[in-house]
């Protein structure tokens, strides 16, 4: 399974939690070839979702190597320890063989070498695929490598309010694949507004949420996106196969203003 496919669905704070309405929002990623699912033990999305990703594949006639699922583990895991036997008895608890991403959340910096070094035994023993880390800053990243740890995915709140250009070019240096949450930042009016950006969107015949998601996908990035309601999840996938011109990508990155929607934890030193 290739990870860094265009689009990832993701299962956190604002999307579904109850199996049904996963169901049919699954059945609706995977009839339209999003076919990369996000969930996290704090979004407590892991199981329902991946028995409907399940659910829905079996329905489609697809097979599991025919979607990802990737989830993380949470700081207090990596305070208990033990995250080898913790994770086993997720991947039972999630009905999986193995999932195709594990992430560290938050990065804890006092537990994340230990942490980093049962993921690797984790991905060893085939149970995952590949590794990453979530929410670093670029001295984070400068400071891991120094260390000689290089994630294969890094996951950070990106979008045109907080564009994390320095971020971008080190996992374009470094073979990272970059994946972006709340890639719309919420559709913010200085987003959603903007004339410059409904102008590139009436260019290509689209609205301004696929333009934002093909600014993400054309500065070398993979969007993480969700919503409930799967006429949404259709539109979302037929992005068209444009691309956004230099200048077009450089307006829209023009709203770079630092916005972010989600303090970073105080557990997390230097964000």
């Amino acid at each position: 399974m290739i990870i860094n496919n265009k689009l990832i669905f993701g299962s956190g704070l604002s999307s579904c939690k109850d199996y049904n309405g996963l169901l049919e929002v699954c059945r609706t990623a995977l009839s339209n070839s999003i076919v990369h699912f996000d969930t996290a033990p704090s979004y407590r999305t892991e199981a329902v979702l991946s028995s409907a990703v399940r659910d829905s594949a079996k329905e489609l006639g697809l097979s599991r190597e025919d979607y990802a699922i990737q989830t993380k583990i949470d700081p207090i895991q990596m305070y208990n320890g033990n995250v080898e036997e913790y994770f086993k008895s997720k991947l039972k608890e999630m009905q999986l063989d193995y999932v195709e991403v594990l992430l560290i959340h938050w990065p804890v910096f006092n537990y994340l070498m230990d942490t980093w070094v049962s993921m690797n035994k984790l991905k060893d023993l085939g149970l995952v695929k590949h590794i990453g880390i979530c929410n670093l800053r670029i001295s984070h990243l400068e400071e891991l490598k120094k260390q000689g740890i290089i994630p294969e995915v890094l996951q950070i709140e990106r979008h045109p309010l907080n564009t994390f250009e320095r971020e971008v070019h080190f996992c374009k240096d470094n073979g990272i694949i970059l994946q972006d949450y709340s890639p719309l930042c919420k559709m913010h009016p200085r987003i959603k507004n903007n004339a410059e950006v409904q102008q590139i969107a009436e260019k290509y015949g689209c609205n301004v949420g696929q333009i934002i998601l093909k600014w993400h996908i054309d500065t070398g990035a993979v969007p993480v996106f969700t919503s409930t309601k799967p006429s949404r999840i259709v539109e979302y996938a037929k992005l068209g196969n444009f691309s956004l011109t230099n200048d077009e990508i450089r307006q829209i990155s023009s709203l770079n203003c630092n916005h972010k929607l989600y303090l970073e934890s105080l557990i997390c030193p230097g964000f």
